[in-house]
């Protein structure tokens, strides 16, 4: 069998640009767009459920990509963050538990429990309004699917960029054993195990569990000789840093009781424990204090008292949070899901009812220093239920049509976010407490149709008509330390403000007041109590689709996306949520398989409107999010796959992306390094006060300013080969280069991500005497480079802070099968 394989999105120098396009010349990968015969030489359809019903990728007028779970092993993608070699238009990155997902530069961070991404992801039919990172796992997995574009119709739910669907194994009635052990540098052990059995001849039942644990960081957490001399260095560390460990597990049942009629139960449980992603080093020359170029570009913070000095020099994946400041994303969760599929005269009805519940701590260090300041511990709760019912048309029909139903309702929040340490005691606070949640309840109601105006020529329309109702209640509540200190008890002023009483309150919605014995919360919403929000949205798709010939077919369309408004939970301070994200989205494109089905060719020509766009900022420390003025995607993007011999697979694939927005004048920047610029800070913004010391948020004019995370060129390239030694063994090499242009980290267009260049390699061994084993070995990152994945502008810290991306890795894997 010819196997196929993927990249990893990064982004390089453009120096090393040559080395991709020799790459992609020599080969053009692997994955997605499938597999090539080795009897035949030919590729292979790929049958996907873009429009909620089974067809050949080819004959879909949609940009998709599509990749079987087989083709993610052969390429070494094991998690969703890896997803980025999928497909150049695809931009996935990892932050504080979660993966944060980018499709034509429409999306955003988010990290904020409540708040929902642009692009969504789905597992097994199944939204997640939390994309936690454990569940997303890629064990067992049967295929993943990346709609490119708005799907406001069929998949409807906050769709405005396009989804990623994940689909996992059912259970068959053939018997079937996968175990995989493999051992990579940093002492990394992964295990993953996979068993389907046939229990009667009308179920079946199948699990799957996934172990990772990393025990050795990439770098390690530095702690200063002594934080007043900081030219006495670093004490030796033997405490590393960017580990992570996590388990999970999933069963399913498959019941067929009579013809035409299955039930299909699921059940997930998954635990983790990481520190990758979570922004824990500053960005160099952007700390506090004067950057100093010898030392890495990082300059002392000016929180403290030693403003013209600089921390020592760190290595790229070495952070100095200090001896007591532990950061990671520790949490478990589970899930079910059932889904009923009945076959009646006219038409097929699907139920699919899921339920999810995920706890999960963020233990952040306050201020990213070597100074052991303020600590911030996010309690996130996010529970969901969902139901959706479905109406459609019989396989083969002349004119295919879908109807539907759909029901959400989730809740989501911080309960609370407490911040406390050193830091706050010198300011006779003990601990502040920020409580913010959300629950959305959303119906609505879809339908699309597809006719066939002639043999070769098809329209499709559809329409969904979606009701948001969101609720937010918040609360922040203020600690002072339960005795003041001696020397402060004999200054009047402090004294009277402070109180004789323990567990006096800092009430944040009564003007600032002491509150002298208070013990409950206060309500932020203004007016107290509950804020609530209805949105009311229709949305749309139209397509034409034609065929020149069985191998040739041209499509246009137009659709309109929608993210509904949403309120922000740390803190929830306001009375009035954001407004709706809305994208307005027009595409032409082609789909080719020529030469005997040798080359496949497919592309497209994008262009997106987008009014109110949710953009992530930050403010006084805390992420929120806010509504831009209107932003705009153009671009164009193809997709090569050929069968240059037998066994020899090539892609090549490139997006061109134009993001910017075109009007947001209240935009969200960061003054760094106030302490040598507070004049020019102040002079920005004259109406916000600049705080010595810290980096403060000032307000900029973005209007015409590229989108964040968006670069404007990338390419991925590579190649899979098969060849079968003297006695029967094989082996199989996969090479991959994946190259993305610079892009922003945020609206102001400050702080840049530089180009990255990312090659991956590997090789399997399969002896012709135990073909059910088979050795391989990979490599990812082969050259070292050093790129971020996250990114985080400390307001309160003075420092842009960001995680790296994996260094060089490299490992082993005995696979058995059966």
């Amino acid at each position: 069998m010819l196997r196929t394989s993927i990249f990893s999105i990064g982004s390089v120098r453009k120096s090393r640009l040559a080395l991709l396009v020799s790459c992609a010349a020599i080969g053009g990968s692997t994955l997605f767009s499938g597999m090539a015969s080795a009897q035949e030489n030919q590729l292979q359809d790929i049958v996907v459920t873009a429009q909620k019903r089974s067809q050949n990728v080819q004959d879909t007028p949609l940009s998709v990509t599509a990749v079987s779970g087989d083709q993610l092993t052969s390429a070494g993608i094991s998690t969703v963050q890896e997803l980025n070699r999928v497909d150049p238009a695809l931009q996935i990155g990892q932050a504080t538990g979660t993966v944060t997902t980018f499709i034509r530069g429409i999306g955003n961070p988010v990290t904020t429990a409540g708040n929902e991404a642009s692009v969504p992801v789905y597992i097994d039919d199944v939204y997640f309004v939390r994309a936690s990172v454990p569940f997303f796992d890629l064990a067992s997995v049967e295929r993943v699917e990346v709609l490119k574009g708005p799907q406001g119709t069929l998949f409807g739910r906050n769709a405005s960029g396009g989804v990623i669907s994940i689909y996992t194994k059912d259970p068959s009635q053939n018997a079937e054993l996968e175990a995989r052990l493999g051992y990579a540098n940093y002492e990394t052990m992964d295990a993953k195990f996979y068993l389907n059995l046939p229990v009667t001849d009308t179920l079946a039942a199948n699990v799957s569990v996934s172990y990772h644990n990393q025990d050795k960081g990439w770098g390690k957490n530095r702690t200063l000789v002594d934080p007043f001399d900081t030219s006495l260095g670093y004490l030796p560390s033997n405490d590393d840093y960017w580990k992570s460990r996590s388990f999970s597990t999933r069963g399913k049942i498959l019941w067929e009781p009579a013809d035409g009629l299955s039930v299909k139960l699921i059940g997930y449980y998954q635990n983790s424990w990481s520190q990758i992603g979570i922004y824990s080093r500053p960005f160099p020359g952007t700390e506090g204090g004067t950057p100093d170029p010898a030392h890495n570009g990082f300059g002392n913070s000016g929180n403290f008292p030693i403003p013209s000095q600089v921390l020592p020099p760190l290595g790229f994946y070495d952070v100095a949070l200090g001896a007591t400041q532990k950061q990671y994303d520790d949490s478990e969760g589970y899930g079910f899901s059932g889904r009923v599929d009945y076959e009646m005269g006219f038409a097929d009805v699907v139920s699919i009812t899921a339920y999810r519940k995920n706890k999960e701590l963020y233990a952040s260090a306050g201020n990213y220093s070597p100074y052991n300041w303020t600590r911030y511990d996010l309690n996130i709760v996010d529970n969901q239920f969902s139901q959706e019912f479905q109406l459609k048309s019989k396989a083969g029909s002349p004119v295919n049509w879908i109807a539907g139903l759909y029901y959400l309702n989730a809740d989501g929040g911080f309960d609370p976010t407490t911040i406390y340490g050193p830091g706050m005691e010198a300011l006779l606070v003990d601990s502040v407490n920020i409580r913010g949640e959300q629950n959305v309840k959303s119906y609505a109601a879809f339908g699309q149709l597809t006719y066939p105006i002639t043999e070769s020529t098809n329209i499709t329309g559809g329409l969904r008509y979606t009701i948001d109702k969101v609720a937010g209640r918040g609360s922040t509540t203020t600690l002072f330390i339960p005795e003041l200190p001696f020397l402060l008890q004999n200054v009047p002023a402090v004294a009277a403000a402070f109180g004789a009483q323990n567990g006096n309150v800092f009430d944040a919605a009564t003007a600032n007041a002491i509150v002298a014995g208070a013990q409950t919360p206060v309500d932020n919403v203004p007016g107290g109590g509950v804020a609530r929000k209805t949105f009311k949205k229709l949305t749309w798709k139209a397509t034409i689709d034609h065929k020149f010939s069985e191998d040739i077919m041209v499509y246009a369309n137009y659709s309109r996306g929608y993210k509904a408004g949403t309120f922000n939970t740390l803190p929830l301070d306001q009375a009035e949520p954001l407004s709706p994200e809305v994208v307005d989205a027009y595409e032409i494109g082609f789909k080719t398989e020529l030469a005997d089905r040798r080359i496949r060719l497919n592309g497209a020509l994008f262009w997106n409107d987008l009014s109110n766009p949710q953009v992530q900022a930050q403010r006084n420390g805390l992420v929120f999010l806010k509504n831009a003025g209107s932003a705009r995607t153009k671009g164009a993007e193809f997709d090569l796959t050929a069968v240059a011999a037998e066994g020899l697979t090539l892609r090549v694939a490139g997006t061109y992306l134009i993001a910017k927005f075109r009007d947001f004048p209240d935009a969200p920047s960061y003054c760094p390094n106030p302490q040598v610029n507070a004049a020019t800070c102040q002079a920005l913004t004259p109406n916000l006060p600049i705080a010595p010391g810290n980096l403060n948020t000032i307000v900029v004019d973005a209007s015409g300013n590229y989108m964040p995370y968006a670069s404007k060129w990338k390419f991925s390239g590579g190649f899979s080969y098969d060849y079968k030694l003297a006695d029967d063994s094989e082996l199989t090499f996969d090479m991959n280069a994946n190259w993305a242009s610079k892009f922003n980290w945020d609206a102001d267009n400050v702080i840049k991500e530089p180009a990255h260049l990312l090659l991956d390699g590997s090789v399997s061994f399969t002896p012709a005497a135990a073909e059910h084993l088979t050795l391989r070995f990979w490599m990812k990152n082969i050259t070292g480079e050093k790129f971020n994945i996250n990114y985080y502008a400390q307001a309160s810290g003075s420092a842009f802070s960001t995680a790296p991306g994996a260094p060089r890795t490299y490992g082993g894997e005995l696979v058995f099968k059966f």
